[in-house]
């Protein structure tokens, strides 16, 4: 049997404990309870013993009767009897019934010789990735971690861990030589972070996303936020239809510049090729999308637009329902992938839902709507680090800031940013200077009284400002350069 150009060695099977295992079931069907746990079709080495086991599966799952009458029937449905070995073949199995007390120890058997066909084709796998232009030893490394990773904790394979190497005490700990994190917007937006911008309905998330994503494939400064290293990058929208996403891709994409790759993953548009379209409760879901999408593209850095359109049903209350996916958030970590998530508030102007999505965050980022927003506005916001793993010497650098998204004559995005405290300060000096009372000043600006009196007594301090709250000659030159 061949998948993807891999042809397992015959020797990592065994048919006959295939074979005892569908006979057993045929004869017990109770004995599925507990195999399905851990058995898949995809671990029969013959297809026509995969194809018996997808069938006994589905009636199962519909609550319907696993014997001989039934399955047969289904699979003369479904088109596969006669290629399973007919009418005999079945009956020749339903009549191994000294096998069904050993059922789990042959299926247990016929899932370990699965995992060595999986360990084999890791292995050829690697041969084939380590031979392609530009890979890096890194990338196979984390690609192996994951994988290893993957197969050990389906099937419990652990005695081979040396716990006082892998637990070592401080000391030794501080030894381990590790390459350095890469960043891709510095000081905040790094190799397997995890990332969560939330913000009301069409504050401006989507535009935001976008162009982060295209800055770091580019390897671009955005904002205040220094330029790193260009990687991979991917979008993956779930909510605009394919058309207004193209419209949004336009404003962003240039022709005529070199470099950067960026992802476009439309849901939408994967729907209208007849595909299923994103489930992120879905385990399965989950690992095509690590496995097929973004470690087979390269992907380092990807988007998420929005949560509450991939989690359908999800109760957003409840933290055990948020934790397989956070689980998988992690894996993508582990991996050096780095998430951007997208999500809406709630009426309080935090993000919407458990709080234990923000546990495993690096970044939570708040966009909050300008005191003066006017709609003609567009895309327009305050972006507010709620939550920052950076060192304490960079947190200047993630200061409040507004963004403003503009659409020039060429049809192309172009953004504006301000230091937002610096902003307010130069405003309320020169309110201030113009005979303003505080109090005005305060609902003017959209902050409060006691910021407006801290900022007139720095003012004061640093010679800006007069005691009587008109500007100096020094005070006029900061405001000017403001």
């Amino acid at each position: 049997m061949t998948q993807e150009g891999f042809t397992p060695d015959p020797s990592f099977a065994t048919l006959e404990a295939e074979q005892a295992t569908l006979g057993a079931i045929l004869v017990r069907p109770e004995v599925l309870d507990e195999v399905s746990d851990y058995l898949r079709a995809e671990d029969f080495y013959r297809e026509a013993h995969a194809n018996i086991y997808r069938v006994m599966l589905g009636l199962y799952d519909q609550r319907k009767p696993v014997d001989l009458v039934t399955v047969t029937a289904l699979l003369k449905e479904v088109g596969w009897l006669e290629a399973v070995g007919g009418p005999v073949f079945l009956a020749s199995l339903s009549e191994q019934a000294g096998f069904a007390t050993n059922a789990p120890y042959y299926a247990k058997l016929v899932r370990e010789k699965s995992t060595l066909r999986q360990y084999q084709k890791l292995g050829q796998e690697l041969i084939k990735e380590s031979g392609k232009a530009g890979v890096e030893p890194r990338d196979l490394l984390l690609y192996l971690e994951s994988r290893l990773q993957d197969l050990s904790s389906r099937d419990g394979f652990r005695s081979h861990i040396d716990i006082k190497k892998a637990i070592p005490e401080i000391g030794e700990f501080l030894k381990i030589q590790s390459p350095p994190r890469k960043i891709y917007l510095d000081p905040w937006l790094k190799e397997g972070s995890i990332n969560l911008i939330a913000g009301w309905r069409g504050v401006g998330k989507t535009a935001l996303t976008l162009a982060l994503l295209n800055a770091a494939s580019r390897g671009e400064a955005f904002g205040p936020w220094g330029a790193g290293h260009a990687v991979p990058c991917l979008y993956f929208d779930a909510e605009m239809t394919q058309q207004d996403l193209q419209e949004r891709c336009e404003e962003l994409y240039d022709s005529g510049r070199q470099g950067g790759k960026l992802h476009i993953f439309s849901d939408h548009y994967f729907s209208l090729l007849g595909l299923p379209t994103a489930n992120l409760l879905d385990e399965k879901w989950r690992r095509w999308m690590k496995e097929e999408v973004l470690l087979k593209l390269g992907v380092k850095l990807w988007g998420l637009d929005n949560i509450g359109s991939v989690t359908p049903g999800l109760d957003e209350n409840s933290r055990e329902a948020w934790s397989p996916i956070n689980r998988w958030l992690l894996d993508l970590r582990f991996l050096g992938i780095a998430t951007i998530l997208d999500h809406h508030e709630g009426k309080s102007g935090t993000q919407r839902g458990t709080s234990a999505r923000e546990d495993n965050l690096d970044i939570s980022i708040s966009l909050k709507k300008p005191a003066d927003y006017r709609p003609e506005d567009g895309a327009r916001f305050i972006v507010h680090f709620e939550k920052a793993r950076v060192q304490q010497k960079y947190l200047h650098l993630i200061a409040d800031t507004e963004f403003q998204q503009n659409i020039n004559p060429e049809g192309k995005a172009v953004w504006t940013f301000s230091n937002l405290k610096a902003e307010n300060k130069v405003k309320v000096l020169t309110m201030l200077d113009e005979g303003i009372p505080a109090k005005d000043v305060a609902e003017l600006v959209g902050i409060s009284k006691g910021r407006v009196s801290q900022i007139k007594a720095g003012a004061v301090r640093d010679g800006h400002l007069t005691d009587k709250g008109k500007l100096t000659q020094s005070g006029f030159q900061y405001v000017q350069g403001g």
